[in-house]
């Protein structure tokens, strides 16, 4: 199924593609209460590590297994993302850490997910993290970047 057609996807800043389906903006007096996407990784896509002030929830609709990467004190967590034997339908990537998300399937097939953010994102508080810093920070997460 071509996800990013069949729900109307746009291209992401840090990889796949998604669509905005909440803002609580409108029952909030400062920042907002959470925000909801879909958000889709076709094969070989990656989310780039990146990191918020908001924890994610990171929910599995349908396609191929999700690997997601995280960062925390520079320890690296791998988490599987899907229905298959050894990966979770719901993933959370905590506030402050520092996440990535590869598709790993050879197949071509995409993956669709919706996340959830709580408080809800603004790119105020969102930032792509670049290879070197990743790196520098957790020398294993080089993985990451291997094809």
């Amino acid at each position: 199924m071509d996800f990013v057609k069949r729900f109307n996807l746009t291209p992401h800043v840090e990889g796949g593609a998604f669509r905005e389906l909440y803002r609580d903006g409108e029952r909030a007096k400062e920042r907002p209460a959470h925000g909801v996407i879909y958000y889709e990784l076709g094969q070989g896509e990656a989310s780039q590590f990146h990191t918020l002030d908001a924890d994610e929830y990171w929910f599995f609709h349908a396609g191929s297994t999700l690997e997601l990467w995280e960062i925390d004190n520079a320890k690296l967590t791998k988490y599987k993302l899907g229905l298959e034997d050894g990966a979770e339908p719901c993933v959370l990537m905590k506030a402050g850490t520092i996440f990535g998300a590869k598709h790993l399937s050879p197949a071509d097939e995409a993956t669709l997910v919706s996340c959830v953010t709580v408080p809800e994102f603004t790119y105020d508080h969102y930032r792509i993290c670049e290879r070197e810093e990743v790196v520098t920070l957790c020398p294993a997460a080089g993985e990451f970047y291997i094809k």
